[in-house]
């Protein structure tokens, strides 16, 4: 079994080139889908309205114009469903691919072992395309057909590699610290001699330290992401009451006349779009916070020439940095200047520009890597003979590669459970619901107590979808803020401290979405929220939101420090 100075002491190492090829490429296929999901939108919408009319039969259309609107409405959503899960899948896979990918270079000391997680967490590559195909297949073979097809082909084998490739992982990491102590004989053989200073391309398979501003801008992203997520659900009526006072002051901008029965509409339909644009900025901005830590590692390690790293620098951290805001001033604009108008000062000002550099630096760094794969460069070309060792990326404590790897494979199952099982899901609830009448208000009479039970269990599917969203978004915050936290404030007290902040609250933070999904149907709605939020949401969150905001600040005043002092700092 390794020592803690052996652990902490491991270099991360550098999978082959051709599954980080694989990570950049996914990241910025999730981005463009993304892309194209907001600006092409009416012509989607357009074309498989078409394809479907072009079909009638094969979508069971009828003739009858109401009926038939409710299908094809019904076939376009699950389209654009389709491209949602691409755009989201596309960048999370790609980030778990590279993390998962470097864990096992640096941690598996058996060829074929890795080799064969390697093959796994590669194929995982193709999942996200499966979206793609699911909303193609609709049009072409009918909906249920099509998402078989799509499931059977696609999701489902890929899917499983993915998971296998996690769970393998975590069962190689406990067969060789817990069983053999293999580590040990790793750390000697596969390490770079203690008495080696510098390294050069040669003797160097290694991972080199970001910038420490993409990382501080990396980490203020997250914390911004964290905070902006707990502010909604805390201040929610607060906020939803603040932006429905503005646009009653402007009723000329809203279009209210008065009626409450006309005014109510168009006011609901401003809080659903102010809620929703506040989302967009809490997902995006976690999302592109650890794009662009891992978008760094791979310019910082792999490209050569200083000026086409600093051009990358600009256009991923620029780009990726400013985009999430885009969503903050659409909300901040919306009550003042109308919904339209304000989408569209948000777009041409930032969402258009930041994202539009965020995917040319991507396709740019996807094009290098690609370049040094046909010309089979299997190491950094560095522009300078040596590099600091100090400089080399080491891995976070074991505790959080294995709390990161098994929270990420919980997510995987629970978003698996999520679709096959959801209708024993929904029975169990159901049953559940309708033990306790006096706890949920039920009357006994169906007509007024079916859209109660029905409002739970859209509820309890809801939570259950926000624990798998959650779980792996916080199972790679806990691997970046690790490895972070381990490169820029090194060792100690404080830092340890840290590591088990994150670690220990960011995994059970999302078991309170869970425990919530639960709770719904035996102690009601408001109480299972008000549970959860005192015993797991705020505890482990507000956890894991003082170890990342910590981080930033120290890193953000280490800038600060090398602003002051730039020679000691080069």
């Amino acid at each position: 079994m390794p020592t803690p100075t052996e652990w902490r002491g491991a270099r991360a190492k550098r999978p082959p080139l051709v599954l980080i090829i694989l990570s950049v490429v996914l990241l910025a296929l999730g981005t463009t889908g993304g892309g194209a999901m907001s600006l092409l939108t009416p012509a989607i919408r357009q074309y498989a309205t078409e394809r479907i009319f072009e079909a009638r039969e094969l979508h069971y259309l009828s003739g009858s114009r109401a009926y038939d609107a409710e299908v094809v409405s019904e076939i376009v959503f699950r389209v654009e469903a389709g491209l949602s899960f691409f755009h989201t899948h596309g960048e999370g896979v790609g980030i778990i691919l590279l993390f998962g990918a470097i864990v096992v270079a640096s941690v598996v000391p058996s060829r074929r072992v890795r080799g064969l997680l390697y093959w796994l967490l590669g194929l995982s590559f193709l999942f996200p395309i499966g979206y793609i195909a699911y909303g193609a297949f609709i049009l072409l073979f009918g909906r249920d057909r099509g998402i078989s097809l799509a499931e059977l082909t696609l999701l489902v084998p890929f899917g499983a590699a993915s998971i296998l490739g996690l769970g393998g992982l975590l069962g190689a990491l406990g067969f060789i610290f817990f069983a053999n102590g293999h580590f040990r004989r790793m750390t000697r053989s596969r390490q770079a001699p203690r008495t080696l200073t510098t390294a050069t391309p040669a003797t160097f398979r290694g991972w080199w330290r970001p910038p420490t501003l993409l990382a501080a801008s990396a980490a203020l992203l997250i914390v911004l992401a964290e905070v902006g997520g707990a502010s909604m659900a805390r201040f929610k009526p607060e906020i939803s009451a603040f932006v429905t006072a503005r646009a009653e002051e402007r009723a000329e901008v809203h279009g209210l006349v008065g009626s409450n029965d006309v005014d109510n509409e168009a006011l609901d339909e401003i809080g659903v779009k102010h809620d929703s644009a506040l989302r967009l900025f809490h997902l995006h901005a976690e999302g592109l916070g650890l794009m662009l830590f891992a978008g760094g590692l791979v310019i910082r390690t792999l490209v050569g020439p200083a000026w086409l790293r600093a051009v990358l620098y600009t256009l991923v951290g620029i780009g990726g940095f400013s985009f999430p805001f885009g969503y903050l001033v659409w909300a901040g604009l919306m009550p003042f200047v109308g919904l339209e108008p304000a989408r569209r000062l948000a777009a041409s000002f930032v969402l258009i520009p930041a994202g539009g550099a965020l995917l040319v630096g991507l396709w740019l760094l996807a094009a290098l890597l690609a370049l040094m794969r046909i010309a089979q460069f299997r190491h950094r070309p560095l522009s300078v003979a040596d590099v600091p060792l100090e400089a080399a990326l080491r891995m976070p404590p074991l505790a959080v590669v294995v709390a990161s790897l098994l929270l990420l494979l919980l997510a995987e199952l629970g978003g698996g459970a999520m679709v096959k099982l959801k209708l024993e899901l929904d029975r169990l609830h159901r049953g559940a619901v309708e033990t306790r009448p006096q706890v949920h208000g039920l009357v006994g009479v169906r007509q007024i107590d079916g859209p109660v039970v029905d409002e739970l269990l859209r509820r309890s599917d809801f939570a259950f979808r926000l624990f798998h969203l959650h779980a792996a978004g916080v199972a790679l915050v806990i691997f970046a803020g690790g490895l972070m936290v381990r490169n820029f404030l090194g060792a100690g007290p404080l830092p340890s401290i840290l590591q088990t902040m994150l670690a220990a609250g960011g995994f059970l933070y999302p078991f309170g979405y869970l425990a919530w999904s639960w709770l719904i149907s035996t102690v009601g709605l408001e109480a299972s929220k008000t549970l959860v939020e005192v015993f797991l949401w705020i505890p482990f969150g507000g956890a894991v939101l003082i170890a990342v905001g910590f981080l930033s600040l120290a890193l953000l005043s280490r800038l600060l420090v090398a602003l002051g002092h730039p020679r000691e700092h080069r």
